[in-house]
């Protein structure tokens, strides 16, 4: 039994865990018909169901809405694990399900080797992307292990199983077969399929009876409307002769009265590559490079620090967002009298908090104290660069991020992390009619590529 990270769970999350997933299965005639049909008896569990309840009732990060190879990420001590979250019906112990899709990468890598008859190269790089992706997350959440989590659905019953989340193992992948429409492989460890259509690939999971952690029996209501009017909601109509009604009214104005009012936060993105009229590219010599630019003193052959990047704020996001750093940087040198107090608080995504601050003339570049901070996570931790590599647009594009975004707490607390590939291009375009009415003119306003950002949509889309 692969009884993996269950038991770190509290007996008390683990039982409302349960409890909850009694109700799910309960109310499953409201989604499916529960009375013909092969799987009539199996409960329905909507995917993003249980996404928010493993979220709400466990002690894990959410990672669900992020562009990420894990769903979760949870702390105990020393052990940081990265947790992938899974739903389906079982219809067999053995099954494959999607565990990536490569839609954005495959027309552009994978369809010409497809084309040219290379299928053992097809599987290398399905499986570079794959562990690409993965990779990117352990760095980002500094996870030592992966697992994945899931529910398989059988006749009136729920079946909680664990299992590791493994990279491929290039060294040992074996092509099983191909027809160009799929490609079956397998490496040391695990069993995969990758549908050329879709560009999706797929792993095969075992949930027999030795893998099963915990099994819940569900009992579904023929007519799970009559287990509905028993919810009381909280905004009835109020009868004053009626002390009932009163009561759930006076617990509906206190538990309004408590509430705190959550505010959204700001946001901006940043790229990292060169955003020039001309096109988007990523420089050999500046930007995230710009270690490999030349010396900084001129009478010497010393090569910049190791982790030494540049990441611009530009013009007109000041403009548009004015005072997101705490200063209005669009206004006049007034406020260099105020930039010594200007430092904040930035928030890896692993937690981890580094010194924050914007310099340069009119503040165009977000910096760290020390310097090499930032660098250091976006070249080490974010792009898993070694001994001084030179960053490229397709690397940034194989990840599938090409910008940061700035979450804005407050003005002395900022978060920090990496946005999926196209994240700039949309900001731009959701910001284009409040850019146009700034009054900025010429280098000053950015380029707007409306058709790259539709181009990644539709691919999105397709997966």
């Amino acid at each position: 039994m692969a009884d993996i990270i269950w038991n770190k769970f509290s007996k008390e999350e683990r039982d409302e865990y349960i409890q909850y997933l009694k109700i799910f299965g309960a109310l499953s005639g409201l989604f499916k018909d529960i009375k013909e049909g092969k799987n009539s008896r199996k409960p329905y569990l909507y995917y993003r169901n249980q996404e928010q309840l493993f979220i709400k009732v466990f002690t894990v990060h959410d990672l669900t809405r992020k562009d990420s190879a894990f769903d979760a990420f949870a702390e105990w001590e020393n052990d940081r694990v990265g947790i992938g979250l899974k739903t389906w019906i079982h219809s067999a112990d053995d099954t494959y399900q999607k565990v990536a899709e490569f839609n954005r990468l495959a027309p552009k890598i994978i369809s010409p080797l497809i084309e040219s008859g290379e299928p053992e190269e097809v599987i290398k790089k399905v499986a570079e992307f794959r562990n690409e992706r993965i990779m990117l997350d352990k760095r980002l959440y500094r996870t030592n292990r992966d697992i994945y989590h899931y529910i398989t659905r059988d006749d009136n019953v729920m079946n909680i199983v664990e299992s590791s989340y493994e990279l491929i193992d290039i060294g040992s992948i074996e092509l099983i077969k191909n027809d160009k429409k799929s490609y079956e492989f397998k490496d040391k460890n695990n069993r995969y399929k990758f549908y050329v259509s879709k560009s999706v690939l797929q792993k095969k999971f075992d949930a027999s009876q030795g893998e099963i952690i915990h099994s819940i029996d569900i009992k579904q209501f023929d007519d799970p409307f009559e287990l509905i009017k028993l919810i009381q909601l909280p905004d009835i109509p109020i009868d004053h002769k009626n002390p009932k009604t009163l009561m759930i009214a006076e617990t509906k104005k206190e538990y309004l009265t408590k509430q705190p009012m959550i505010a959204s936060l700001e946001e901006i993105y940043l790229p990292l590559y060169i955003d020039s009229k001309e096109d988007r590219y990523v420089s050999c010599r500046s930007g995230i490079n710009i270690r490999h630019s030349k010396p900084k003193n001129k009478n010497t052959d010393k090569p910049r620090p190791e982790f030494e990047v540049e990441i611009r704020v530009s013009r007109w996001i000041h403009h548009i967002f004015p005072e997101f750093f705490g200063l209005d940087w669009s206004d006049n040198e007034s406020l260099r009298k105020s930039i010594q107090d200007s430092d904040f608080d930035l928030a890896l995504p692993d937690g981890r908090i580094l010194r924050g601050r914007i310099k340069q003339g009119k503040g165009k570049s977000l910096q760290t104290k020390p310097q090499g901070a930032l660098g250091e996570w976006i070249l080490k931790d974010v792009l898993g660069l070694k001994n001084r590599e030179v960053a490229t647009l397709e690397l940034l594009d194989e990840l599938g991020i090409d910008s940061l975004k700035v979450t804005k707490e407050n003005n002395k607390c900022f978060r920090i992390t990496v946005a999926e590939t196209g994240a700039y291009e949309k900001f731009k375009l959701d910001n284009a009619k409040n850019i146009e009415k700034s009054g900025l003119k010429g280098n000053q306003k950015p380029k707007f590529r409306k058709q790259l950002v539709e181009e990644l949509e539709i691919a999105d889309d397709e997966g």
